[in-house]
């Protein structure tokens, strides 16, 4: 029979058979077993924490309560041991036959040591004639481990169901083969179509293209045979799609991260750049690949935080400065073989603005403090002069008095100015918007400052241009605005001095110029002049008794108002400032 074309057909046949059926229940056994034991096992593990979080809530003074742990455990199902922190059974399930024995003993086991580092351990095992799953979780309460929960469960029932299955697929091959024996002579001269267009599928799906199908003629162990080659086409497609999609979904996730991300090889080389992360180093990914992170960013102090990362072999956090950018560097080695470092994934935050905020801030506390230290320190002195004996004469008691008066002055609008600013920051002012004639302000306020001009012997005068729109704003700010101005310029005019008030329509706006002949502001002062607390001449300032908040609370109300407002100075010449507001009919203006 094995010298004829058929015979060799039917043997072959027969051992193709037997050996796919074979190969197909060994992986189909092996699978079911990882299966059934992976699913005992996570069972077992979500037994486990389902437990641990119970138990986490039964924790005095960072220890678990025995008696109340005890008395939880005893009602648990499953065979379950609960050891405290220092390795002593503290609880137990009523199924364990020496449950009364094991409580208050120390219990150690390797099962159990890596479960109080915080690590969770199973293993499969034997007990007695028994194979068993095993399973130790940490408790923790903040971070710390306070006791261990050990858990074990009998496998017997999942191997039972595997003995099934394998008689059944024993049982199945057999039955399978004696079709083959009988039915093989018929149907010989049908195998060879089939089995070439099985064989040139399989190379198509092999080269990668999955939508190849094998056209199924029949139902039995070839046409069986076609299906299952056909599923699996379908799930490689599945699978090759599905890990398409993570690539592409992370692809997207490292392109739009604001955060710049650099990975390393083992050698410490940059092997991937995110856009973020070339912004920040200010070159090209592909330019970066195969250098070395220092070279980018030399002195930034990232080679030594490297260094410590790879040194210690933990994930770090440190601040690397660039040029002009300052870096939140995150620092994560990756762990491959035994100890070396496979590679290290380094994500950027960009603090610079949180620095420059905090830096201001600290910058305002300090002028803050020196603002208020230097009227208490007058006022603590002159203070105690009166209570050393001073008070006694009326002429020193009233000079005295006078100056203690300026300083809480001075300090009352120092609080008053802050006052005002914080709520322009916080949006919490009150604002009355209304057609307003500003000439008729300035006006105003250039009498009521009039007779501080007259004692310098200055000269004011104030222009209005015929037809000057009324302006929509808000009239006591705009007010404080021109006065804080206006003061200004008589402070810093000498005496004999001149001081213009101009006030005129523009594009849609009106606009008001203050022009005088005093001291003017060097050019290096200017961009600075309308922080808050800075001052040109800061010993002359405060003993004029200014705060360095009047043109920064006038910049924010002018802006505020939907206008704008700017400063032209020569030294020795003069200073002009001039601001803007809308004029009626334009848009209106809500300060938030």
């Amino acid at each position: 029979m094995l010298r004829s074309i058929q015979g060799k057909l039917v043997v072959v046949y027969l051992l193709l058979i037997v050996v796919a059926m074979e190969l197909a229940s060994l992986y189909l056994m092996r699978e079911l077993e990882r299966s059934y034991i992976g699913k005992v096992q996570d069972d077992l593990h979500q037994s486990a924490q389902l437990l641990a979080g119970q138990l986490s809530n039964f924790v005095v003074d960072d220890r678990l309560d025995a008696a109340v742990v005890d008395q939880y455990m005893e009602r648990w199902p499953g065979e379950v041991l609960v050891l405290d922190a220092n390795g002593v059974v503290i609880g137990a399930t009523a199924r364990l036959a020496n449950r009364d024995q094991l409580l208050g003993l120390k219990f150690s086991h390797d099962d159990v040591s890596p479960a109080f580092f915080g690590n969770t351990n199973r293993r499969i095992g034997q007990e007695g004639a028994r194979r068993m799953a095993y399973e130790a979780v940490p408790i923790t309460v903040a971070g710390n481990v306070v006791g261990v929960i050990y858990l074990k469960d009998s496998l017997e029932e999942a191997y039972a169901r595997l003995s099934d299955l394998r008689d059944i697929l024993l049982v199945a091959t057999l039955l399978a083969m004696a079709s083959t024996v009988v039915l093989s002579f018929a149907l010989a001269r049908t195998i060879t179509g089939p089995i070439r267009e099985l064989t040139r599928t399989a190379a198509e799906i092999a080269g990668g293209n999955f939508d190849q199908t094998i056209a199924v003629h029949s139902d039995d162990e070839i046409g069986k045979l076609g299906e299952m080659f056909n599923r699996m086409s379908r799930r490689l497609k599945e699978t090759m799609g599905e890990i398409q999609d993570e690539k592409s979904q992370a692809e997207a996730i490292l392109t739009h991260m604001a955060d710049g991300l650099m990975a390393l090889n083992g050698s410490g080389r940059i092997i991937r750049l995110n856009p973020a992360a070339e912004r920040m180093f200010q070159v090209q990914e592909a330019q970066a690949i195969g250098r070395r992170p220092e070279e980018l960013a030399e002195g930034s102090g990232l080679e030594e935080a490297l260094l410590e990362a790879w040194g210690h072999s933990s994930a770090l956090s440190r601040q690397v400065r660039l040029k002009d950018r300052v870096l939140q560097a995150y620092i994560t080695p990756l762990k491959g073989e035994g100890q070396q470092t496979a590679g290290t994934v380094i994500v950027f935050h960009d603090i610079t603005e949180l620095e420059k905020v905090e830096a201001l801030r600290r910058e305002f506390v300090a002028n803050v403090s020196h603002e208020l230290k230097t009227p208490l320190t007058t006022v603590k002195s002159y203070v105690e002069t009166l209570l050393d004996g001073a008070a006694e004469d009326p002429e020193v008691r009233s000079r005295f008095l006078r100056v203690v008066d300026a300083e809480t002055e001075r300090m009352a609008r120092l609080v008053r100015d802050l006052l005002r600013l914080t709520h322009m920051d916080e949006g919490t002012s009150r604002w009355t918007f209304r057609p307003t004639d500003l000439g008729a302000l300035v006006a105003e306020v250039t009498a009521r400052l009039r007779v501080q001009a007259e004692q310098k012997q200055l000269s004011v005068e104030c222009e209005v241009a015929p037809g000057t729109p009324e302006a929509v704003c808000d009239y006591d700010k705009i007010q404080q605005v021109v006065i804080n101005l206006l003061a200004n310029a008589i402070e810093f005019t000498p005496n004999g001095g001149q001081i213009r008030i101009a006030v005129e329509p523009g594009p849609g706006e009106v606009r008001v110029t203050i022009r005088d002949t005093g001291i003017g502001i060097p050019p290096d002062d200017l961009p600075r002049i309308f922080e808050r607390f800075y001052r040109v001449d800061k010993a002359r300032s405060r003993t004029m008794g200014g705060t360095g908040l009047g043109l920064s609370i006038a910049k924010q109300i002018v802006e505020l108002s939907g206008g704008r407002i700017g400063i032209e100075s020569e030294v020795g010449r003069g200073t002009a400032v001039t601001f803007t507001l809308p004029a009626v009919g334009e848009a209106e203006v809500n300060p938030v």
